[in-house]
């Protein structure tokens, strides 16, 4: 190699070392913004969400590296090591075949995306899906987010059909709002066990999202369930529209549509951390062993996520492997959906269910009282 040829390839890596120093920045970034409100630094949070594309950039880069420039490798090998334990958070690594024993209680949680109630084209045989699935699981527990009830008479039932057919047919529903023709639009939580009180926690600055606690009697023990569903970023069709029509989309749309997203997600991020605050203080409150679970709208990298496992457990973490994405709408995305635990219960077989009624997959897993 001549020495210009040398001269040039130094020049290139230099610069791709550069690109890669700037990433790894932006990792420092995203380990930082579980840690600082988005209310303190709301942009910050974007590097959270960004998670997934800053570490496979980094380890892209690494695996150049690994051949060419081996003291580079020691950068980033120092850059993910400092954020292991976020690493571990979005990617479990679980090997266990523990199976549940029979006294094990099992939760699902699902974003049932109001049945597809709108939909004329799908909307019966959505939500007959979705009940038929429900029955199938057989949980002893069901905390549904975005439910849809309509009042009597109505040919789309929903929770009276629900309690026909599952063995949960105790129930603790609150709903954020309602439209003409009494149709009602919350939270629901059906359960085979005895509820013995049932509270909830409505958000200060949305009363769009909220979260309920039911009290449920488990033989001699009592658990506290929450259901939540944390700050959406009601996109609207003009925003999303983006995701379908970016070739043909015009720059100047494209820049509208762009910065439209990036506003609301600034709004949700900042929403969500006020939320979740909320919420947390109210676990902290609970006298029983708590589950938590639901919709948060918010990755495993992010300052909500790290809110709640200061205080409760992670089952995905704990049991389950891979990355366990939930949303499966128009925006990219991974888990956002959670069943939390208190160090009372002892975890098994969390499950991401690979069913696509909705905009959300539904999630499961089974949980045993400690003695």
């Amino acid at each position: 190699m001549s020495k210009s040829e040398k001269s040039n390839k130094s020049f290139i890596l230099g610069l791709l070392f550069l690109i890669n120093f700037i990433i790894g920045l932006g990792l420092l970034g995203a380990y930082l913004s579980t840690h600082i409100s988005p209310n303190t630094i709301p942009y910050l949070s974007f590097l959270g969400l960004v998670y997934p594309v800053l570490l496979w950039s980094i380890a892209g880069f690494s695996c150049l590296w690994l051949f060419t420039r081996f003291k580079y490798l020691l950068f980033n090998l120092l850059i993910f090591g400092l954020g292991f334990n976020h690493f571990s958070d979005f990617y479990a690594f679980n090997n266990s075949t523990t199976v549940h024993p029979a006294s094990a209680l099992k939760i699902m949680s699902y974003n049932v995306r109001i049945f597809n109630a709108y939909n004329t084209n799908n909307r019966i045989s959505t939500r007959n899906n979705i009940i038929k699935f429900a029955k199938e699981e057989n949980a002893d527990i069901y905390c549904f987010q975005e439910f849809y009830h309509q009042e009597k008479p109505t040919s789309f039932k929903t929770r009276d059909t629900l309690t026909k057919v599952l063995k949960a047919k105790n129930y603790h529903e609150r709903f954020t709002h309602e439209t003409t023709g009494k149709k009602f639009f919350g939270l629901a939580t059906f359960t085979s066990l005895p509820i013995i009180h049932k509270g909830f926690v409505a958000f200060k600055n949305d009363s769009k999202n909220y979260c309920i606690y039911t009290d449920l009697l488990k033989g001699k023990d009592t658990i506290r369930v929450f259901n939540a569903h944390i700050g959406s970023i009601r996109l609207s069709g003009n925003d999303l529209s983006i995701f379908e029509n970016y070739k043909t989309e015009s720059m100047d749309k494209k820049e509208e549509q762009i910065k439209g997203i990036i506003e609301r997600l600034k709004i949700a991020f900042e929403k969500r951390a006020n939320q979740i605050e909320q919420v947390m203080q109210e676990v902290e409150q609970s006298p029983y062993p708590t589950l938590l679970c639901g919709d948060f709208n918010d990755t495993p990298v992010s300052y909500c996520y790290k809110q709640i496992v200061k205080q409760l457990n992670d089952s995905f973490t704990k049991t389950a492997s891979g990355t366990g994405k939930t949303y499966i709408g128009k925006i990219p995305s991974n888990r956002i959906d959670y069943i939390f635990y208190s160090d009372q219960f002892r975890p098994y077989e969390f499950k991401v269910h690979n069913k696509d009624y909705s905009d959300h997959k539904p999630i499961s897993a089974y949980f045993e009282l400690k003695q």
